[in-house]
């Protein structure tokens, strides 16, 4: 995908310092042909070639290497396939060229559009409303209603001399009753009008929690060290026992119960029933929860507190859960210790799931907020129920994922509901030539016992082909450009590739060739 923005940029760059294309290949120590190549994106550029260019060009590799604009690559095509624009609007091949070329430009085009979809649905909710909404009906009748009134009594006010001080007394009353009733009216027609407003937002709360977690690369340093901090003060050793837990719960107040007596401390708003029985990791789980409540609120709500006013009600809902989630998971797994062992085992879910003795889904989540500091590999995550639909994703800019519906069905998160309880890999090739290794498993949720529904969510890590080689998912699978690779898109709605016996909806470009 990034490969004609890195090209572009070397050759924008190389110009606005004023050095020829042979200057610059001589420095690079490659032939001007070759570099040529490179900057009509004729040829790849990567590894120690593109750091040495990055050098050349006085760039950081991270500068160059095309990451940093995927994100708006997707946007522009998006907008590129609106029907609104169409059939004269922009080819969504020349997308990255815009940007590559003229990235200020490219930003501002994406910010307007924004601004005009926004617009345009807020038009679209506000129409709708004022068509078949009987509130407005109604509340637009008690305003002229009023307004009548106000009219006709000021009317006679002001056209009959001989009114007498008592009834002049009651028609002045009864303007000033009416003026505060119409007042109560439109002010209810305000709040009215305000609701369709946020109801209008064309920025949903999946693209506002997406910004949220990509502006943070899914990490949070602030709720890392005040884990860190609690976990000290629990762990005699380093080690975080049930134990332990319970005793810093029961120092601040909590009754815990670990009977199946259901009066025994049934109505105390600080008593935490563990019943016996329960799984050693949900007993885990729900006295980290509740640790993370006493203890962790207050970098969670700092979090909340810093994200832009215009930041919606539903998002922010959301917001917080992922960040409690996050602060359960940052308690339970310390990011030294965890990172640590995550590379000593290559990254293996599952041996780390029982050396933490914790769950899949958690590891995953984990993998993407402590790893890739030290060059290691990168991992976005995201998970799904048996119907497709997304229930979390920690994406990453080079690693996105459908914002809306559900992703490709080729994907391997699809196919593990086939195998419960086992580890899928999959080598997936997109239609820009990015490759892309999955990693995903099924575990079953819920209640269990004797006539309970058998209900699974699936988890998958995605790793760029580039580092998977660091993983132990990476073992026996060529991983180069000429590897096997299975074609895969993002979703339909947006998938170029033709002849896809998968396919359940048109491409937003283009059209499908035979």
């Amino acid at each position: 995908m990034a490969t004609t923005i890195v090209g572009l940029k070397i050759r924008e760059t190389r110009r606005a310092l004023g050095l020829s294309q042979s200057e610059l290949a001589r420095r690079m120590g490659i032939s001007p042909a070759y570099l040529n190549l490179i900057e009509f994106s004729k040829r790849r550029i990567g590894g120690a070639l593109l750091e040495k260019a990055a050098d050349c060009l006085n760039l950081s590799p991270s500068d160059l290497d095309g990451a940093s604009e995927l994100r708006l690559v997707n946007e522009l095509r998006e907008i590129a396939a609106d029907p609104a624009l169409q059939p004269a609007g922009p080819g969504a091949e020349t997308v990255e060229a815009f940007i590559g070329r003229f990235p200020e430009w490219a930003g501002t085009v994406a910010q307007i559009y924004r601004s005009d979809r926004s617009n345009r649905d807020l038009a679209t909710a506000l129409s709708d409303r004022l068509t078949h909404d009987p509130y407005l009906g109604d509340i637009v009748h008690q305003m002229l209603t009023h307004i009548s009134a106000v009219r006709s009594t000021a009317e006679i006010l002001d056209e009959i001399a001989d009114i007498s001080p008592e009834r002049r007394a009651r028609f002045h009353r009864a303007l000033a009753v009416e003026s505060h009733r119409l007042t109560d009216v439109a002010q209810a027609l305000a709040g009215y009008f305000d609701t369709a407003h946020e109801t209008g937002r064309s920025v949903t709360p999946v693209e506002e929690i997406e910004t949220f977690l990509l502006g943070r690369e899914n990490r949070f340093a602030e709720i890392e060290a005040a884990a860190e901090g609690a976990r000290a003060t629990i762990a005699r050793d380093g080690i975080l026992r049930d134990t332990e837990m319970i005793a810093a719960l029961e120092r601040l107040g909590y009754t815990i119960v670990r009977d199946d007596d259901p009066g025994t401390g049934a109505d105390s708003a600080r008593t935490l029933r563990l019943p016996l029985g329960t799984a050693p990791a949900t007993v885990m789980d729900r006295l980290a929860a509740a640790i993370v409540a006493e203890r962790l609120s207050a970098p969670i709500e700092a979090v909340l507190v810093a994200q832009p006013d215009g930041t919606g009600a539903v998002a922010r809902l959301h917001m917080a859960a992922i960040l409690k989630t996050y602060a359960i998971d940052a308690l339970l797994l310390p990011a030294g210790p965890f990172r640590d062992s995550a590379a000593r085992v290559r990254y293996d879910i599952e041996a780390l799931g029982r050396t933490w003795g914790t769950g899949f889904d958690r590891i995953c989540r984990r993998l993407t907020a402590t790893t890739g500091q030290d060059g290691g590999p990168r991992f976005a995550y995201m998970a799904c129920n048996a119907a497709g639909h997304t229930i979390d994703r920690r994406p990453l800019i080079d690693l996105p994922f459908p914002r809306h519906g559900a992703a490709c069905p080729l994907w391997a998160i699809y196919r593990s509901f086939a195998k419960p309880d086992v580890a899928t890999r999959q080598v997936a090739a997109f239609p820009d030539g990015k490759k892309v290794l999955f990693v995903a498993r099924a575990r079953r949720t819920g209640p269990v016992g004797f006539d309970q529904p058998d209900i699974h969510v699936a988890d998958m890590i995605a790793i760029a082909a580039e580092q998977a080689g660091a993983t132990v998912y990476g073992d026996g699978l060529d991983l180069g450009t000429r590897g096997k690779a299975e074609p895969v898109g993002m979703n339909c709605r947006i998938c170029t590739r033709s002849g896809c016996e998968h396919r359940t909806d048109d491409p937003l470009v283009g059209r499908l060739r035979d």
